[in-house]
């Protein structure tokens, strides 16, 4: 999933581990681990609180004309 890879690519940017994520969303280390190892899904509340504690902004950006996805 994309949103994971940013999520991943931001903590590596960062230096934080997924222990420092987990103090800092209030979720276990194991809840994070499995959000970035997709054994969890993502919903609302877990994608603002990550965002929140990697300083990260959620944006809705309407696919290009004509785009296919498969996923939708």
């Amino acid at each position: 999933m994309i949103f994971t890879n940013e999520v991943k690519a931001e903590m590596e940017k960062k230096h934080i581990t997924k222990s420092d994520l987990a103090r800092a969303t209030g979720y276990s280390y194991q809840h994070i681990y499995d959000l970035l190892a997709g054994q969890r899904r993502w919903n609302e509340v877990s994608m603002e609180k990550v965002c929140k504690a990697l300083e990260l902004e959620i944006k809705v950006i309407p696919k290009k004309r004509g785009a296919q996805n498969a996923n939708c």
